[in-house]
């Protein structure tokens, strides 16, 4: 890329303009040259005549916790009692997802797929494990019921994952 005489002027400005300020913004924050006090401008604080001042103290009981009332938010009280929360979960599916390998062939029909141990004629999703993305096909049976990859076509396999990545671990939901 060549550089015409503007842009080599700006280059040289911008250079002299850090080489003088990043060393005048080091020395004005260095210890020596800087006050006791943080800035306090910057917290929004006011200092004072005689600079901030320190909250009050606080008695400090034998364990030493301060003795300060704790504050409670407004709102209902929680049912389940003191220091218990019920906690929600989901019920299990009816049916358990399967994890299985998928590839594809050209010769399998659009829009099915076969699926080694599931009857013909249901509607399944596939899900790629590794991005999440699905797509729905319905079984067919596969040759012999014999345990297997599940086959996919082309453009089906593609809707998930990149052709070159094939076997891939997917989850497969009725």
């Amino acid at each position: 890329m060549a550089l015409n005489d503007t842009d080599r002027r700006r280059i040289i400005a911008v250079t002299v303009l850090t080489l003088v300020a990043l060393p005048a913004l080091w020395w004005a924050n260095t210890s020596e040259n800087s006050s006791t006090s943080p800035n306090l401008a910057v917290a929004g604080i006011d200092p004072g005549v005689d600079g901030p001042t320190a909250p009050p103290a606080r008695a400090a009981t034998d364990d030493g916790l301060d003795d300060v009332a704790p504050v409670f938010l407004e709102g209902p009280a929680s049912a389940a009692g003191a220091g218990q929360a019920e906690i929600a979960i989901p019920a299990k599916p009816l049916i358990d997802d399967v994890i299985a390998k998928a590839t594809f062939r050209s010769t399998v029909a659009a829009g099915t797929c076969i699926v080694p141990g599931m009857t013909s004629g249901s509607r399944i999703t596939v899900v790629n494990l590794a991005n999440n993305r699905s797509v729905s096909c319905t079984t067919l049976l596969a040759p012999g019921n014999r345990p297997g990859d599940l086959v996919m076509n082309t453009d089906a396999f593609a809707g998930i994952a990149d052709l070159t990545d094939a076997p891939i671990s997917v989850e497969i939901r009725r």
